[in-house]
Order: structure tokens, then sequence, then C-alpha cells
């Protein structure tokens, strides 16, 4: 197995369940509320240790409980935290709604922010280490791109996964091996509505980019299999709560290209695996381990 860096965002979720999304100036009843661990960046690296990879994480949290909380957390799945940083701030939180299997969020990045070009510098040997290096858009995107810049120096796979979209530079995608927008980021990567998805991947292809996989949701994925273009429909599962599924699925991918598996097989992995994690509530909990998406996997065909 080869090893993966996942440079992110590590979050308190504060988790609320309603049968709907309250308006503008409503009060309504919740159902449940819990405080989880998450943040893309964890989601992510807890998602390649649980379905079988060897990672480290680097990112910061705040010298408060929410921060001990994650880095705890994340060492209990596996992930190697020594590289996490604490700064006198806050750790980032997300204020999560989850109404019928859909959420929204609101989020306050905190420590996230101060994840900077001069913590990459000051952890080049770790990028060094890396095989895969793995990076969203909850930490500043300018140590985004700084990041891209040194581990494409060092002959490493870069994977962007461009969440929460925000205006980033085109050039980031000379240093990009795998984008994994969904169908949102998608069009505003491109600055309008996009309907054909085939089309779109020509596009960022034509940006840089090697491969793309366009996440789809509910109506599976898209993405370039060399010069092909193909489909993968979703592995049909009882929806309670989309969050983390999208992580799982870029974890996933990435584990099953390092175990030498082509694109084609790293993307019905993927989404075998993000499909068990819809079925579940929460964000790092609700992603399963190797074995249950293998057993899944037979189980389903």
């Amino acid at each position: 197995m080869k090893n993966v860096l996942v440079v992110g965002s590590l979050n308190a979720d504060l988790v609320i369940y309603t049968s709907k999304i309250p308006k503008p100036g409503e009060t309504i009843k919740g159902e449940k509320f819990e405080i989880n661990c998450g943040g893309k960046g964890a989601n992510q690296a807890i998602a390649v240790s649980k379905l079988g990879g060897n990672v480290k994480m680097l990112g910061c949290v705040g010298n408060d409980s929410n921060g001990e909380m994650l880095l705890n957390h994340c060492k209990s799945y596996g992930v190697d935290v020594s590289a996490i940083k604490k700064r006198e701030c806050n750790t980032g939180v997300a204020v999560i709604t989850v109404s019928n299997g859909d959420n929204s969020i609101i989020l306050d990045s905190g420590a996230n922010n101060l994840v900077s070009e001069e913590l990459i510098d000051q952890n080049i040997e770790l990028f060094k280490w890396a095989d895969y290096c793995l990076f969203q858009f909850e930490i500043p995107v300018d140590t985004v791109l700084y990041g891209a810049k040194l581990a494409k120096s060092l002959k490493k796979t870069v994977i962007i996964n461009p969440a929460p979209m925000c205006d980033f530079p085109d050039e980031l995608l000379e240093y990009t091996d795998i984008i994994t927008p969904n169908e949102t980021e998608c069009s505003s990567m491109l600055g309008r509505e996009v309907t054909d998805y085939k089309e779109a991947i020509k596009e960022i292809v034509n940006m840089g980019v090697k491969t793309v996989i366009v996440t789809l949701g509910s109506k599976g994925s898209v993405y370039n299999d060399g010069e092909k273009i193909k489909t993968r429909d979703v592995v049909k599962s009882k929806v309670v709560d989309t969050t983390a599924a999208g992580d799982t699925f870029v974890a996933a991918v990435i584990n099953s290209l390092a175990e030498g598996k082509n694109i084609n097989e790293a993307v019905d992995f993927a989404t075998y695996a993000s499909s068990i994690t819809v079925s579940k509530p929460g964000a790092s909990k609700s992603i399963p381990n190797y074995d249950e998406v293998t057993k899944y996997i037979k189980e389903m065909l």
C-alpha cells in the first residue's frame, strides 16, 4: 500500500436533525443533536485509513476541547496526526442541519485558516514520504496551490477535491492529476450551468487535468478513462444522511489506485463505499471499512 498525505481541514460538527430546513426567521423543533468530528480533510483522512490506506494528515486545530477531541478521534482510526498543529484560536466548527437525507452547513473555518505556506515548508518531509497528496478547499486556496506545486515538483500524484468551491487560480489545474467536483462545483469551475457532463470533462481535461471525476449524487458519476468518458450509476441504498459521502468516494478512489487498480475499478469501488456511507448517520463514523465494502460488493453482485 502506498502512502497518502491529506492536507486539509478539521472541524467539530454540530449536527441537528429536523423534519424540514427552517426558513429565515423560523424556529422549529429538532429531533436529535450530536457533536461529531468532521472537516473534509479529517473525513477524507479517516476514510483513507478505514478503507485500508496508510495516511498522515497536515492541518491545524485550535487549542481547545474541540481540537483535542478531533486529534484523538483521528488517531483512533489510525490517522497519523503528529504534523497537525495547535493554534491559539478556535477549532473549525460546522453547524449542520440534516433533513430527510439532505444537509445544509454553516462553517466557521477557525484554525483551518492558519494552514499556511509556512506550514507546508515546515513539513516537506511529509510530502517526500507521500505517494498521493490530497487537498480540499476548506483551507486557504493559496496554500493548496503552494502545496500542489511542491507535490508535483516531487513527482507525487495530486488530487484536488474542490469543495467547498471558491475562486481558485487556473494555475492550480496545471499541478492537478485528479480532480473530483460534484455537479455544482463542476458548473462553478466552468462558469455556467452544466448539463452535458461529458463535454464538461473534456473542457476540464483541456485545462491540464489528466483525470476528472464528476460526482452527481443520486445520478452516479461521470469520469474519463484516458480518452474515453464513462458513466457509473449509483448503488441503490436507503439514504439516511449524505454527510461524508463525497469524502468516502474520494478516499476510496485514491486507495484503489494506490492498490494498483485502474480508474474504472477505483470508481466502482468508490461507488459501493459511498452508498454505505449515505445509509448511516454522521460523518466519519458513517464511513465503512475495507472489509465492509468488499463484503457488500459480494452481496450485491
